[in-house]
């Protein structure tokens, strides 16, 4: 997955992100080609846009409602560059980038709204990063609902599920039935490239990210959470987790429909 074979490149242009990137390090190939035209495949097909002062961005994306409510009890990802730069930029999706090689998540699985809004309430009294919300847009989760809370390496997420794990048991609205599990980085690297316990990292690619990442402007986050539960709410009603009553009074979303009889 590292590259370490080099190649010349015929390509009419070189990215500007990569100017100060030295051509032993462009040249590396990752996949059937090499960082550099990983790289400029991804701006020609507008994964990424080139800025004209040299440095790389996202494209504008549409405004939807997130799905997550984010817990800020530790340092901010840095998944927008590694995932759009690294992954599906420089590494055209044929290496898991060198930043996420210590990224590990303990996942909690929750089987309902209600359970979703204590398990959210509960993860703001755990002293790391987390997000909660609907995994159901999610294509490489059969689940609903779901938290994930961040730990750098597989020694610390250990801690942490122990952590989680006694806090799950210890809430009445939770209990030791919630699953729970350790994984490694993205879904999505593992679907691309195979079992998690199998990367391979090189220095290189070290090199490649700090270089590109110094001309990289991560995009504004701004979201608002009563519009999360709003979209939680709505999901849940149209799975039919009626659940969702806890948050409307129990007031039903829609009034029902007027059926009749055969």
């Amino acid at each position: 997955m590292g590259g370490g074979t080099q190649e010349q490149s015929s390509q009419p242009f070189t990215p500007a992100a990569l100017s100060h990137v030295p051509e032993s390090l462009r040249r590396l190939r990752y996949g059937p080609d090499t960082a550099e035209q990983n790289l400029r495949r991804s701006i020609t097909a507008g994964i990424l846009i080139e800025h004209a002062d040299g440095s790389l961005g996202l494209p504008p994306a549409p405004k939807v409602v997130s799905s997550w409510m984010e817990v800020p009890n530790g340092p901010p990802l840095d998944c927008h560059f590694l995932l759009n730069a690294g992954f599906d930029g420089i590494y055209g999706g044929a290496a898991v980038p060198y930043g996420c090689r210590e990224c590990y998540k303990v996942k909690v699985r929750l089987g309902s709204l209600r359970q979703l809004m204590a398990a959210w309430k509960l993860g703001k009294s755990i002293p790391c990063l987390s997000k909660w919300g609907l995994d159901l847009g999610n294509p490489y989760s059969q689940d609903v609902y779901a938290g994930y809370l961040y730990a750098t390496g597989l020694d610390a997420a250990r801690v942490l599920h122990k952590v989680v794990r006694a806090a799950l048991d210890a809430d009445a609205a939770l209990g030791p039935n919630v699953p729970l599990t350790i994984k490694r980085g993205c879904s999505k690297f593992e679907s691309a490239l195979g079992p998690s316990d199998r990367y391979e990292f090189t220095p290189e690619m070290a090199q490649l990210e700090t270089l590109l990442r110094a001309r990289f402007v991560a995009p504004a986050t701004k979201g608002s959470s009563m519009r999360t539960i709003g979209r939680w709410i709505q999901a849940a009603y149209q799975i039919g987790d009626d659940t969702y009553l806890d948050l409307t009074g129990g007031k039903p979303l829609r009034p029902p429909s007027v059926t009749y009889a055969p």
